[in-house]
């Protein structure tokens, strides 16, 4: 390639020298001021034509000249100054973090009987809790679990912590708990006690974490009078005041009055019975006996039932004649729910009390048996004297 580029310029040396020689030897003589002839124009375009294949034979034209040659001879755009975009500067001034509260709690979650745990009536189990010290200050353990509303279950009054729990640290808090005796649900809530007696909860707004259980509602016998009756307080007494204690199952002839359990013993309606529940009046006139039982809650729908009626001695039941009572305790205020008169008559009565008006209190019922004028003869006697839940 360098061969033919070295040939193409002897060539083109020649042309030129070649012309050049020839326009000298035809040139005709003039004066400085004469016009030139048609030869001088001729090698003057000769000269010119040599001049632009050399210098295209040295400096092949690009494509682009090749193609718009006007645009080829144009000198270069000048550039123009690049516009620098202005320093943006942000003048906004962050926000200052509001600093933590001193106590806060941040709930984690259930460590057991989560929300609408099923737990059985009467049943003890213990809650815990996991939480998060979310506040600036150390929890010690002069910090206290404290109940604050819905149903307590026997919550103490208030739960130590159980250790030192530094900001961002977690600690699981636990109490121990009795569920209700009647079914439904029931829940209680709790906050933390701090050692200024300063209460506190969940979040910005306090809020209270919580306990909530399910007790599925009993049916059939969910209170057997019977069976709890040593575990009630028996007293005698004279008109509407309460004289004297009765241990339960004493002597059929105690002067204070009798409350026990009989069995195999004839009924005035001619039965014998199983077990029946003798409360026999202090013997004055105008006594009575009573028994106050266990607490129970009482749920929608409960009934009282029962028969009454008296006991026979020596194939007779005499004079008997009494007031059978059923009273309740609530909140330490005595109240009479109902009252049936009874005199041997030869049939045992049947009772039956709606408790729907009590429903979710718990109370505690009193059996009584008052003498109506003497108590002679007052073998008063409850059979199966019961709560049912249909």
């Amino acid at each position: 390639m360098k061969h033919d580029y070295l040939r193409r310029i002897r060539i083109i040396s020649v042309s030129v020298l070649f012309l050049a020689l020839l326009s000298s030897c035809n040139m005709p003589r003039r004066d400085a001021q004469s016009t030139p002839s048609g030869a001088a124009l001729y090698t003057a375009a000769a000269q010119t034509v040599a001049a632009q294949l050399l210098q295209s034979t040295l400096f092949p034209a690009t494509a682009t000249q090749l193609a718009n040659p006007t645009e080829a001879t144009m000198a270069p755009p000048v550039p123009t100054a690049t516009e620098i975009p202005p320093t943006v500067t942000n003048t906004a001034v962050p926000p200052t973090p509001t600093p933590l509260p001193c106590d806060r709690v941040r709930f984690v979650k259930d460590i057991t009987y989560p929300d609408n745990s099923v737990v059985d009536p009467g049943a003890t189990f213990t809650k815990t809790w996991r939480l998060q010290n979310a506040g600036a200050c150390t929890w010690s353990p002069q910090y206290a679990l404290v109940f604050i509303a819905g149903e307590p279950m026997g919550t103490p009054a208030s739960i130590s912590l159980p250790k030192y729990v530094a900001p961002g640290e977690i600690v699981d808090v636990s109490v121990t708990l009795t569920a209700p005796s009647a079914g439904g649900t029931y829940k209680g809530e709790y906050k933390l006690r701090n050692a200024s007696n300063g209460i506190f909860g969940i979040g910005e707004n306090n809020q209270s974490f919580y306990v909530q259980i399910k007790v599925p509602i009993q049916t059939g016998v969910v209170f057997d009078f019977l069976a709890k009756a040593s575990a009630a307080e028996w007293k005698s007494g004279t008109g509407t005041t309460f004289e004297t204690a009765i241990t339960f199952n004493n002597a059929d002839d105690d002067p204070n009055g009798t409350a026990k359990i009989k069995e195999g013993v004839p009924l005035e309606n001619g039965s014998t019975s199983s077990k029946v529940l003798l409360t026999y009046p202090k013997r004055v006139n105008n006594g009575f006996i009573a028994g106050t039982y266990p607490a129970y809650t009482v749920q929608n729908g409960d009934h009282f039932r029962a028969r009454v009626g008296f006991m026979l001695t020596g194939g007779s039941c005499g004079s008997g004649k009494v007031k059978f009572r059923l009273n309740v305790v609530v909140d330490g205020n005595l109240t009479t729910l109902q009252t049936w008169d009874k005199t041997c008559s030869g049939d045992l009565l049947a009772v039956d009390v709606n408790l729907s008006s009590l429903r979710g209190k718990t109370v505690q019922f009193m059996l009584a048996v008052l003498a109506n004028g003497s108590e002679t003869d007052d073998w008063a006697i409850w059979s199966s004297p019961r709560i049912e839940h249909p």
